[in-house]
C-alpha cells in the first residue's frame, strides 16, 4: 500500500470523530468528566502531526521526478497543518474562528493541484468535496452554518474522500 493510505485512514477517522461531535453524538459533557472535545482535539492533533510526518516521508521516499506522490505530499501538508491547528484549538478551548480563517485557503489553494493529482475523476471530485467541507468549517465557525449541517458534511467527507480511496488502494487498485 502506498504511504498516502495511512493519511487517508487516519484523517478519515479524525474527520469522522469531529463529524459525530458536530452531529451531537457523544458531544454532551457528563458531570464530573472531561469535555469530549478535548479527547477529539488530542486525536486531531496527533493525526495532523502524522500527516506532516507522512508528507515528509512521501517526499523523502519518492524524490522529485518520480510519480505524482510528491505533489500529493504537498496537499497533505495543507491538511496536516489544518488538523494541527484544529486539534490544538479543541484541546485548549481556543476561538475556532481562527480555524475557520485557515479553512478558507485550505479549501481553495488545493484546487491548483487539479492536474497534478493521480487518477482521474475521483481525486478531482474529492477536491470539490474538500472545498465544500472546509468552506463549511469556515461558515460554521462564524455562525453562518448550523453545526449539525457541518457534521453531516464531515461524515460524507470522511467516507467518500478518505475511506473509499484507502479501500481502493488497500485492494491493490488505483484511484480512478
Amino acid at each position: 500500500m502506498p504511504p498516502i493510505t495511512i493519511v487517508f485512514i487516519a484523517t478519515g477517522l479524525v474527520v469522522w470523530l469531529n463529524a459525530l461531535y458536530f452531529l451531537g453524538v457523544g458531544a454532551d459533557e457528563k458531570e464530573g468528566s472531561s469535555n469530549p472535545l478535548v479527547s477529539i482535539g488530542n486525536i486531531t492533533l496527533v493525526v495532523g502531526l502524522l500527516n506532516l510526518v507522512q508528507a515528509v516521508y512521501i517526499m523523502w521516499a519518492r524524490p522529485l521526478g518520480g510519480d505524482g506522490d510528491v505533489q500529493v505530499a504537498g496537499l497533505v501538508v495543507f491538511y496536516g497543518l489544518f488538523f494541527v491547528l484544529l486539534g490544538k484549538s479543541e484541546v485548549n478551548g481556543w476561538d475556532l474562528r481562527q480555524v475557520g480563517n485557515l479553512a478558507v485557503p485550505v479549501a481553495i489553494l488545493p484546487l491548483f493541484w487539479w492536474n497534478a493529482l493521480p487518477g482521474d475523476w475521483m481525486m478531482r471530485t474529492i477536491l470539490v468535496v474538500w472545498v465544500i467541507a472546509f468552506g463549511s468549517v469556515a461558515l460554521t465557525t462564524y455562525g453562518k452554518l448550523q453545526p449539525k449541517a457541518l457534521g453531516g458534511i464531515l461524515a460524507v467527507t470522511a467516507i467518500y474522500t478518505f475511506w473509499v480511496p484507502a479501500l481502493i488502494l488497500a485492494t491493490g487498485n488505483s484511484i480512478p
